[in-house]
């Protein structure tokens, strides 16, 4: 760590607190002290990051310079206050939506207040080294804090990211759409894929490559210049195919298919490739299904 020295610790031992901790303790960056509501949990993590003890959480605020909490968001108030903060250290919590009143318990006891959102999904304990290097994490707080969570972000290699105040629910709900809904949309093909037989695995298997390609293509290009579709080419015939499929197969789809669909025009228009008046028909194909729907 670059600079001064900061003590970590971390309460909450789950995904992105065994994240986190692991990730910093490969840094060099001290974590002394970890703790869970399950104390097997706490051990856990403490074998994980060398110089770390389990221990109850009022020793973890007692002990550190930097107590994460990385317990599920509607945890974080009612950890947060049951808590003796010491004057000049930091409570940060690591919720995407949640502002910093949830934490105004560590603030009245004298400590600062700060949020630190790693924008990834974690996975199981033990991930790569490395998982986090590239990706954003959305800082909160005073100048002072924020200054010590920027270079905290950048030794686990990834990129701070400043918030407005007030922005971290508008934030979070927006990666939902890069993030979790992606899955949901995985999902959504593999069903409508196994109506023709097709299992699982063999689904994930053909989507995962399209979808890397697809964020190369974006990475490269940008959302407008990376996108393909039939819409993109101005495909007005085999958007009607897929409606009309959809109301007879799945009608359940439908409406998801035709929002999605009309949320991808303006960039199929910004890519140049569809044209103004095949956007009109495709337009109306899509309209006139919602339509057909609420007959």
């Amino acid at each position: 760590m670059p600079r001064e020295k900061i003590t970590l610790g971390f309460i909450g031992a789950g995904r992105v607190g065994t994240g986190l901790a692991s990730g910093f303790a490969r840094a060099e960056v001290e974590v002394l002290a970890v703790a869970s509501r399950s104390v097997a949990s706490a051990r856990a993590l403490a074998k994980r990051v060398p110089g770390a003890r389990a221990c109850a959480p009022q020793e973890v605020a007692d002990r550190v310079d930097i107590a994460f909490l990385t317990v599920p968001d509607d945890a974080i108030a009612a950890v947060a206050s049951s808590l003796r903060w010491r004057a000049g250290s930091a409570c940060v919590h690591c919720s995407g939506a949640a502002d910093l009143d949830v934490l105004k318990k560590a603030v009245a006891d004298g400590a600062l207040a700060g949020g630190f959102h790693p924008l990834h999904m974690f996975g199981e304990a033990g991930e790569s080294a490395g998982a986090l290097a590239g990706c954003a994490i959305a800082l909160a707080g005073p100048d002072m804090l924020v200054e010590k969570l920027e270079r905290l972000a950048r030794v686990l290699g990834a990129k701070p990211l400043r918030l407005p105040e007030g922005g971290r629910a508008l934030y979070h709900a927006a990666a939902n759409f890069s993030g979790a809904f992606v899955i949901a949309l995985i999902q959504e093909t593999i069903s409508l894929w196994g109506k023709l037989g097709i299992a699982e695995a063999d689904a994930l298997a053909a989507l995962l490559p399209l979808l890397r390609g697809t964020a190369d293509n974006v990475e490269r290009l940008g959302a407008a210049g990376g996108l393909g579709s039939a819409i993109a080419r101005g495909d007005a015939g085999t958007v009607r195919r897929h409606l009309d499929v959809l109301a007879r197969v799945a009608p359940d789809s439908l409406e998801l298919y035709r929002i999605l669909s009309l949320r991808t025009i303006p960039l199929a228009l910004a890519k140049g490739t569809l044209k103004p008046e095949a956007a009109k028909e495709i337009t109306a194909l899509l309209e006139k299904s919602i339509v057909k729907s609420v007959d």
